[in-house]
């Protein structure tokens, strides 16, 4: 599996995990997975009883409709071994508890992983259009979802080609990161 994919990997099992720990006191949010795909249901299985409903799980997640979809939308198991994916699962994402850990751990491990991407692939750090990657619109979902925003009938993102049209809507402050291309600033 290519680095890039491991990442996506991560951060599908890593939403799974966050979203279950933060159903739990102190926070008791209401956990958006259904019940039959939440994280323990994963750590309670071993082998091809892992490896297929994991590939399920995916499926039928990103069939869901709002957030839920847009966050798995297209996500595919690209776990080739169920030992390696379950290690994953239980020696690597299971043993933390990811809610608690600070947002500068999280944010350098991510980075970490990022510049190691970067070099594998020889393409630096590139630019990251949240309107039109899907990779970066599952980020932000599932950043916003973790944090109470966003549910099957509110999804405050799309991903489009914010250039395509004139939108019609015009707003006097606008919080970006990373800066706009020139590109957009020209029109």
């Amino acid at each position: 599996m290519s680095y890039g994919d491991y990442v996506e990997q991560l951060t599908y099992l890593l939403f799974l995990k966050m979203a279950d720990e933060r159903s739990r006191p102190p926070y008791k949010q209401p956990n958006p997975i259904p019940a039959s795909y939440t994280w323990p249901t994963l750590t309670a299985k071993d082998g091809d009883e892992l490896f297929d409903p994991y590939r399920h799980l995916l499926e039928k997640l990103g069939a869901e409709k709002g957030m839920l979809g847009l966050i798995f939308g297209k996500a595919q198991n690209k776990f080739q071994d169920p030992v390696k994916l379950r290690r994953v699962i239980v020696d690597l994402i299971d043993n933390e508890n990811w809610s608690t850990m600070s947002a500068d751990v999280k944010g350098d491990a991510y980075e970490g992983l990022l510049e190691k991407n970067a070099q594998d692939t020889k393409s630096g750090a590139g630019q990251y259009f949240w309107e039109l990657v899907q990779s970066t619109a599952r980020l932000c979902a599932m950043n916003l979802m973790l944090h109470g925003i966003g549910s099957e009938k509110n999804v405050p993102i799309m991903v489009a080609d914010a250039l395509a049209a004139d939108p019609g809507e015009r707003f006097d402050v606008v919080l970006t990161n990373p800066p706009p291309s020139a590109r957009s600033r020209a029109r």
